[in-house]
């Protein structure tokens, strides 16, 4: 019971920090099952406390920002580090993975990831918490990450697509 305990319990301390930081946000649970290797990264995640974070980040035409990630097109994503607030990750994340910078402007929703070993029905479920943000681009161009000089969106394998398009709408 130690994992499913320690990790369900930094996941409700979490949700409590991003309630104090955005008010209320919707929360979801879902549970799945991944092979060995996928289990002991959540694991591993859950003992640092990281927070799996997605971005949806909006220019002044209202289109969302997506990055190329092996060939198909999402938002920009990835894990909060060490003491991390997760809306500090989705800022850095942007900057790393598309070259721009952002103002979260909210938690859209949450959602408790409970994860289960396929190859270990002995072994505990995990709780890990991924959050969905609103983010609005700073600035009108897109820039190399280091503020100066702005990018062509096809070098940098990122694109400005319809809120409805259906590569986001999957996460909201």
């Amino acid at each position: 019971m130690e994992i499913a305990e320690r990790s369900r319990a930094r996941v409700q301390e979490r949700l409590a920090r991003l309630e104090q930081e955005f008010g209320s946000t919707p929360v979801d649970q879902t549970t799945f099952s991944v092979g060995g290797e996928a289990y002991q990264r959540a694991v591993e995640r859950s003992r640092e406390g990281q927070v799996d974070v997605h971005a949806f980040v909006h220019n002044e035409s209202g289109d969302v920002l997506l990055r190329d990630t092996d060939g198909s097109w999402e938002v920009p994503k990835g894990q909060t580090q060490g003491a991390e607030r997760p809306a500090a990750a989705v800022r850095r994340v942007v900057t790393e993975t598309a070259g721009v910078e952002c103002t979260v402007r909210d938690a859209v929703r949450a959602t408790i990831c409970g994860v289960r070993n396929e190859s270990d029905s002995n072994a505990e479920t995990v709780y890990r918490l991924s959050i969905v943000f609103d983010a609005e681009i700073n600035g009108a161009a897109l820039n190399d990450g280091d503020g100066t000089e702005a990018v062509d969106e096809t070098e940098a394998s990122i694109r400005w697509d319809d809120a409805s398009d259906v590569a986001v709408a999957e996460l909201v």
